[in-house]
């Protein structure tokens, strides 16, 4: 076989699985009023017939009851097919929520038995001990019995174990969907880790946001027939068409009308970026930024950088540009994309997709976000006048987001750090740039006083530590600002961490149109929020994010706070 051929790593030839399960049969009919258990066959899969290459990333769509979970159960050869034939290249390992777990025992002892049974020897899993239970996040109760373990803890701790290495192929069956927004990004990292070292993987999931921001292809199966089989947002956007429902999402909950206060989103972080885009920017725009949702603390830091050029920040997948992200990037008649991050955060696949379009595609080069931070930073020029550099540690999302929506609101940047503070590029750096003035926005054990003591020598006005402000009184001082006779429209997004994105969105916007960003609860609105929404008066108010992230009891309230010349028959967007 030729090198640059793909190399198949699972084939399934014209499979059939037919199972029998047991129904209660009702009294009567010569069975003298006894009750018994009839036998029926059920066809879950019917002629299924694929190649998967080495590399590639499947997701599996489909109603339930549609067979995908027996699909794939017979892909890691739990299931053996009644007909036809599944070859897989090594042994396939299986990850789902509902797999048997020994309770028993504690997560320590599991971590050893499901380690060595993928292969691993005691010495290689004592190697990989440590960073199996920091990845899982599960801490001190590693040492208890999995009994007393949460379905979403034992969910992450079985991720970590099947992932510790590289099997050939990777069954996943809805795993993703337990855990916070930070353990499924990261989850989603490690997956792509895995693809690049020729590792298979297969997804189910009810997520759209899961399915197209990880694989590249798709299988949608209806009544155990394969419907469909191609490139994902194809597959996905037809499914949809024809459920009469994006993939992921129940049906909206009815919200009573709000007059002047919208609601924008979408039915995942992307399309909600898109769409608040296209509602809230006007175009044509010669420059957009594109940054990766998986990574929406990075995003979140470089808005204030894009507004100071003009340019809207989109999130895409990272290793693919999105529909409805080309979609948007075509209505704002862009002419150059900066990529935010080397290849390592956004793949040269998203760069080749840009350029076969015709587009100028700069990076912000990277292979972390502390590195792209740095080289975004580094790309300021004399001419440019930064007044406030915030230093934050990367890791510290509330601090990000605090950071990023005072430096929006004024000639400000942020400045990333990791857990070890900083390095000599980044005093390098903002000893050229010499900003007025530096303050830390991190703890001292990521940036020390000595190290403030250092900065000082760097900034016009010295350097200064300030930890004080939420996002959400952060955003309310930033707003301070604003006179109210110049405020006609105010954007509003959750603070919690897994809205991140949203915020991101909101901001990205609120800053190219000179609009305050402020924050609210997902079931209340701080009171903080209120007494600058009172003074600003806006006359029209927009939420980004759906009712998960911001209720709709939260929206109502809202409406008491805007000027009464929105006309009534203003209707939300979404997607």
């Amino acid at each position: 076989m030729d090198a640059a051929e793909p190399k198949p790593s699972v084939i399934a030839s014209h499979v059939d699985i037919v199972y029998r399960v047991f129904a209660g049969r009702r009294p009567g009919g010569g069975w003298r009023g006894r009750s018994t258990r009839g036998v029926r066959q059920v066809h879950a899969v019917k002629d299924v017939s694929f190649v998967a290459n080495h590399g590639e990333s499947i997701g599996v769509v489909g109603r339930n009851g549609s067979g995908k979970s027996t699909l794939l159960r017979a892909v890691a050869g739990l299931v053996p097919p009644t007909k036809g034939d599944v070859w897989a290249d090594g042994t396939p390992s299986l990850l789902g929520v509902n797999a048997v777990l020994v309770k028993q025992v504690s997560g320590a002892r599991n971590i050893y038995i499901g380690a060595q049974a993928l292969g691993l020897s005691k010495a290689e899993v004592d190697a990989v001990f440590d960073e199996i239970v920091d990845f899982s996040g599960i801490g001190d109760a590693i040492h208890l019995p999995m009994s007393t373990y949460s379905s979403g803890m034992a969910a992450r701790l079985r991720f970590a174990i099947s992932t510790a290495v590289v099997p050939p192929v990777l069954v996943i069956d809805e795993a993703l969907a337990t855990g916070d927004a930070h353990f499924r990004a990261r989850s989603e990292q490690r997956i792509k880790k895995l693809r690049e070292q020729a590792g298979t993987v297969f997804l189910v999931s009810h997520s759209a946001d899961t399915i197209r921001s990880m694989c590249d292809r798709a299988l949608w199966l209806d009544q155990g027939e394969l419907v469909m089989d191609g490139p994902v947002d194809a597959v996905v956007d037809a499914y949809s068409a024809v459920t009469k429902k994006s993939l992921g999402t129940t049906k909206r909950p009815e919200e009573p009308d709000v007059p002047g206060v919208q609601r924008w989103y979408g039915s995942n972080r992307y399309e909600t970026s898109a769409l608040a885009s296209r509602s809230g920017t006007p175009g044509p725009h010669d420059t957009v930024v594109l940054a990766s949702g998986l990574d929406p603390t990075l995003a979140m830091s470089a808005v204030p950088a894009a507004a100071t050029v003009d340019a809207p920040v989109l999130l895409t997948a990272p290793d693919r540009l999105l529909s409805v992200t080309r979609a948007e990037l075509a209505r704002l008649e862009v002419d150059r994309v900066i990529l935010l991050g080397g290849a390592e955060i956004l793949g040269d696949e998203v760069a080749a997709e840009l350029s076969g379009a015709g587009l100028t595609v700069d990076r912000v080069t990277g292979t972390t976000a502390v590195e792209t931070s740095l080289a975004l930073l580094s790309e300021v020029t004399a001419e440019d006048a930064v007044d406030t550099v915030f230093l934050v540690a990367h890791g510290e999302t509330e601090n990000v987001l605090a950071a990023s929506i005072t430096a929006l609101a004024g000639l400000g940047r942020v400045l990333l750090v990791d857990s070890d503070g900083l390095t000599p590029t980044h005093l390098e750096t903002l000893a050229r740039l010499r900003p007025r003035k530096i303050v830390v926005v991190a703890e001292e054990g990521v940036v020390g006083d000595h190290d403030i003591a250092e900065l000082r020598r760097h900034a016009e006005e010295g350097a200064e530590r300030h930890l004080s402000p939420t996002p959400v009184l952060a955003a309310n001082e930033a707003s301070l600002g604003y006179r109210p006779e110049d405020v006609e429209v105010a954007y509003l997004a959750s603070a919690s961490p897994s809205s991140v994105c949203d915020v991101v969105t909101g901001a990205a916007v609120a800053g190219l149109v000179d609009a305050p960003m402020l924050l609210v609860e997902r079931d209340s609105v701080p009171a903080a929020t209120q007494q600058e929404l009172e003074r600003l008066a806006p006359s029209r108010l927009v939420v980004i994010g759906g009712p998960l992230s911001v209720s709709s009891a939260v929206r109502q309230a809202l409406g008491d706070h805007r000027r009464s010349e929105t006309p009534d028959s203003e209707l939300d967007v979404d997607l």
